[in-house]
C-alpha cells in the first residue's frame, strides 16, 4: 500500500522512462503487439470517459462508508495515512516498487501500470484507497479502472469488510489491509488513529493512543473536514 512509499518519497520518472525491470508478477510477454494496443485503448477510453476531479475520493469515500456499514471516519482515515497529500485523498497517487508519484490526472496515472510492453505491473499500488495490483488486478477490466475513484473506493470498501468478517474486528482488518503484521501493523494503526482523531472521531478506537507515542498530528484539508462535516448531517441516498 501507498503508507510503504513514504519510506522513499522520490519522484518516478515519465511513464515511457520507467525500466522495465523483470518483475515476477508480471507474465512473460507472448503477444507484446496486441498488449500495446490493449493497453493504449483502455488508456484512451479513460480519456474519452473523462478525468475524475482531484478531490473525487473523498465523496466517494464518504458514500462507501455508509453504504457498506463502515464506521464514519474509518475508510477516510485510511485513505488519508494511504494517499494523502495536504490532508486530502489523492485518486491519481502510484506506487512503483517503492517510488512515489501524484499524477496529475487519470489518464497519467494510468499510464504507470504497465510497462513499454503493454504487461501490466505486478509491483504497482494506486488510487485513493492504494489498491495494489500484484493481488487485486484481476477485479479490475481493464485494469486501467483501478485509477477510476469509484471503482478504486468501491471495491476498497468490499475488501475492507470482508477483512472485518474474516478477523472479527476493524482494528485487525485495519492491519491486514495494509498487509502489516506485529509491530508493523501497530505502527500502521496508530497512524490511522491519528488522522480519526484529527477528523474528530472518538467512536472508533483501533488502538491505545497511550501506546502509540507522541507523534505530530494528522493535517486535514479544510475541505476535506467539511466534507466530513457535512456527510454527517446528509442521510444516504
Amino acid at each position: 500500500m501507498m503508507e510503504r512509499m513514504r519510506r522513499r518519497r522520490t519522484e518516478l520518472p515519465r511513464p515511457e522512462s520507467v525500466p522495465d525491470v523483470a518483475d515476477p508478477d508480471i507474465s512473460p510477454v507472448r503477444r507484446p503487439r496486441l498488449a500495446r494496443f490493449l493497453a493504449a485503448s483502455a488508456v484512451c477510453l479513460l480519456a474519452a470517459a473523462g478525468t475524475a476531479r482531484a478531490d473525487s475520493c473523498v465523496d466517494h469515500i464518504l458514500k462507501a462508508e455508509k453504504e457498506h456499514g463502515i464506521p464514519r471516519g474509518l475508510m477516510l482515515a485510511v485513505a488519508l495515512v494511504e494517499s494523502g497529500q495536504d490532508g486530502l485523498p489523492s485518486p491519481f497517487a502510484v506506487n512503483v516498487k517503492g517510488r512515489a508519484v501524484y499524477a496529475r490526472s487519470e489518464t497519467e496515472a494510468a499510464s504507470y501500470l504497465r510497462d513499454g510492453r503493454g504487461q501490466v505491473r505486478g509491483a504497482v499500488t494506486a488510487g485513493c484507497m492504494q489498491i495494489s495490483l500484484a493481488h487485486h488486478s484481476a477485479a479490475f477490466r481493464p485494469v486501467e479502472k483501478i485509477v477510476d475513484p469509484q471503482h478504486n473506493v468501491g471495491y476498497a470498501a468490499r475488501y475492507l469488510v470482508r477483512l472485518r468478517n474474516e478477523t472479527g474486528s476493524w482494528a485487525k482488518a485495519v492491519a491486514r489491509y495494509n498487509g502489516s503484521a506485529g509491530k508493523t501493523a501497530r505502527t500502521y494503526q496508530c497512524k490511522v488513529q491519528r488522522q480519526l482523531a484529527a477528523l474528530g472521531v472518538t467512536e472508533v478506537a483501533l488502538v491505545d493512543a497511550a501506546n502509540c507515542g507522541k507523534r505530530q498530528e494528522a493535517s486535514i484539508a479544510p475541505r476535506t473536514r467539511r466534507a466530513f462535516q457535512q456527510a454527517a448531517l446528509d442521510p444516504l441516498s
